[in-house]
């Protein structure tokens, strides 16, 4: 009975105080497609090591890494006690082996602080000496009370692999695109359109000062009302074709024009 109270007190302090972090990232993982879903080529070989990635700004560094040609393959998070930097970054190495990922990025954000009290109980042992003269012994229990104070934070990671060169060619003229949202249709005040999500480097979409966020409405006069009618146009386009793009940005009609 007694190794049964100290298993639960034990427990509990443990629970309190332990950081859930080091198998938090691979309890909690969440793939966004099947394991090998991408080409071989884009996964971490056997032998190389990931990147592992830091950010206060974990939405800004997910669309800076997919712009440099990286498709994201999966998420995880949870909220525990606060973890050191080098033991995030083990967890994180030691996920992108298991799932080949060649980038993870995370970030850490506080949230509450979980304060009380708890107590531990301790056996005391005693003696004695009968009227006989033999010696007697007995327990009792006594407990100490101890108090605690333990930040939580919030821990978020993506993790990444690279789109081969075989692959650009579905992001030609240089970005991917989505449907809008519920949330876009009441943040931009549009309904109908495509969503650029990500614009990547030194393409001719760069090159043209197109940006995440802008609504994509017309290309040489046809309209869209989804990201699946862009992707039919697209996939028609020849290199060499000149595209004069309606987009709303910031609410406002913009004319841009680039090279497919």
């Amino acid at each position: 009975m007694k190794r049964v109270v100290y298993f639960f007190a034990f427990l509990f302090v443990s629970l309190l105080f332990a950081s859930c972090g080091t198998t938090g990232f691979a309890d909690y993982y969440t793939p966004w497609q099947e394991d090998n879903f991408f080409p071989e080529e884009s996964y971490l070989t056997e032998g190389e090591s990931p990147i592992v990635i830091q950010t206060s700004d974990i939405v800004s560094k997910f669309r800076e890494v997919s712009s440099k040609w990286y498709w994201c393959i999966g998420d995880t998070g949870f909220n525990g006690a606060e973890l050191g930097g080098a033991e995030i970054t083990a967890a994180l190495t030691s996920l992108c082996k298991t799932k080949r990922a060649k980038i993870a990025i995370w970030s850490r954000n506080y949230t509450d602080t979980r304060s009380g009290v708890y107590s531990l109980p301790h056996t005391n042992y005693h003696t004695y000496t009968s009227a006989n003269g033999f010696i007697n012994s007995y327990t009792t229990t006594s407990y100490s009370t101890h108090s605690y104070s333990v930040a939580r934070y919030d821990y978020e990671a993506y993790l990444f692999v690279q789109i081969p060169e075989n692959s650009k060619i579905l992001y030609k003229p240089g970005f991917s695109v989505c449907n809008l949202t519920q949330r876009d249709r009441d943040l931009f005040k549009q309904n109908t359109g495509c969503l650029i999500n990500i614009v990547y480097k030194y393409t001719a979409a760069y090159y043209a000062n197109l940006f995440h966020g802008d609504i994509i409405t017309k290309v040489n006069g046809r309209g869209f009302l989804s990201a699946e009618d862009f992707i039919e146009f697209r996939r028609t386009a020849n290199a060499g074709d000149v595209w004069n793009m309606t987009i709303i940005r910031d609410g406002q009609e913009k004319q841009i024009t680039l090279v497919f």
